[in-house]
């Protein structure tokens, strides 16, 4: 069948393929948006000549042809991208077709994706053939380049046109924003400079992703330590406990279902509340590593001592046992519970990213043993002059859900190795 071509200006190459997992030293922002914000369709020059805007999107064709449409609202989004790749999560057709190579074009012309018919030209500039997918795994594209561009104002975003290069029973299936369940939705995920911490303990190998945890941070908190708040707390993965509290510490909280919280797959719990099967504790703005006293604890990032509650070594630390360390990133980490300073740290000293600045303890007030509580806040100053926190694992739910928002958004991921 003999299909009519509607043309696309050629101008220039811009995006490069990307298979598997990114990871770059910096912030980063994973904006997957619903069906109320995310723009995607589909149409074909024959059955669907008209917009399908669905739960799914189709490139490929069998004499005829099928294509998609999609753009990402940028609002809210980084000014400046270090990378920013797109993702599409690709899945069988369940018939005899095969994946197909795609033509990508950056799109210089606007669409709507409920009336856009075929053959209405489209214009816009040529991004490269791209390899066919592997179904049941996402596909990645590097747009740093025509992102910032996008940001710049450089070029005006109207999103990306996917044509295939054969019609000769070859299609890719991609899950769209329209998609229910919201894992599975077109992904763009943005790093750009920003906090970059490192893990800020040497111990048993630990990552942000293997470390145990026995408290997170609470993204439904109004007012940190406020243990009276409500009675649910929310994990960056979404979990929720906010079913009945541990019949022995009204601060635990477990979920509906009573199944235990996994987090990051090493949540460990208190085992006061009952292990896994509770969150500890209402409104907490940091998390709890447990490891033993006298584990080396380390400056994430480089910044200035603004707060020290441990006298020079060999002296033993009081209070909270707290350093906090302030960055040139607006960002402050806080370090509590320790037992003693390596030396002669002082307010107004200097650290570098990586320094060993004390050792973890039991410093009062802590029931659940000894533990590093690791706590990151915003814009010092704010809020009550300590800045607002902020949740260095980001948010994982699904995008816009947040109950957490920082500045009218959700977490972002603060890592300089994000998962």
């Amino acid at each position: 069948m003999k299909t009519k071509f509607i043309p696309f200006v050629v101008l220039l190459a811009t995006l490069t393929l990307f298979v598997g997992q990114n990871s770059v030293l910096a912030d980063r922002v994973v904006f997957q948006p619903g069906s109320s914000v995310g723009k995607d369709m589909w149409f074909s020059s024959v059955y669907n000549t008209t917009a399908v805007d669905d739960n799914k999107l189709q490139v490929g064709g069998w004499g005829d042809q099928y294509r998609t449409l999609l753009r990402f609202d940028l609002t809210g989004l980084p000014q400046t991208a270090t990378s920013a790749y797109m993702y599409l999560y690709t899945y069988p057709r369940g018939d005899s077709s095969t994946p197909v190579s795609m033509n990508i074009y950056i799109l210089t012309v606007d669409w709507n994706e409920q009336t856009q018919y075929y053959y209405t030209p489209l214009y816009g500039y040529f991004g490269g053939t791209h390899p066919a997918p592997t179904v049941n795994s996402w596909y990645g594209i590097n747009i740093t380049g025509i992102y910032n561009a996008w940001k710049a104002g450089t070029y005006t975003n109207y999103g990306f046109a996917f044509l295939p290069t054969a019609t000769d029973n070859r299609f890719n299936m991609f899950r769209s924003s329209d998609y229910s369940d919201y894992y599975y939705r077109p992904m763009l995920v943005v790093d750009y400079n920003g906090a970059n911490l490192g893990f800020p303990l040497s111990y048993n190998s630990w990552t942000p992703y293997t470390a145990s945890i026995v408290s997170v941070f609470d993204h439904q908190m109004d007012t940190p330590y406020d243990f009276n708040e409500d009675s649910e707390i929310v994990a960056y993965t979404d979990e929720v406990g906010d079913y009945s509290p541990h019949p022995n510490d009204y601060t635990c909280i477990n979920q509906q279902s009573g199944q235990p919280f996994t987090i990051n797959g090493h949540y460990v719990g208190y085992s006061g509340c009952g292990s896994t099967y509770y969150l500890s504790y209402n409104s907490h703005p940091g998390y709890d590593y447990p490891v033993p006293t006298g584990t080396s604890v380390y400056a994430s990032a480089s910044g200035t001592i603004t707060e020290i509650q441990c006298p020079a070594y060999p002296g033993s630390c009081t209070d909270y046992g707290r350093i906090r360390i302030s960055h040139s990133s607006g960002y402050s980490t806080w370090y509590m519970h320790l037992s003693q300073q390596v030396g002669n740290l002082i307010v107004g000293s200097t650290v570098s990213k990586g320094q060993r600045i004390g050792y973890s303890g039991q410093t009062s007030p802590v029931s659940v043993g000894p533990h590093l509580h690791f706590e990151v806040r915003k814009n010092d100053g704010s809020h009550g002059g300590y800045g607002q926190p902020v949740d260095p694992y980001g948010w994982q739910g699904e995008y816009g859900t947040d109950p957490m928002q920082i500045s009218g958004h959700d977490n972002v991921c603060l890592w300089d190795s994000c998962q």
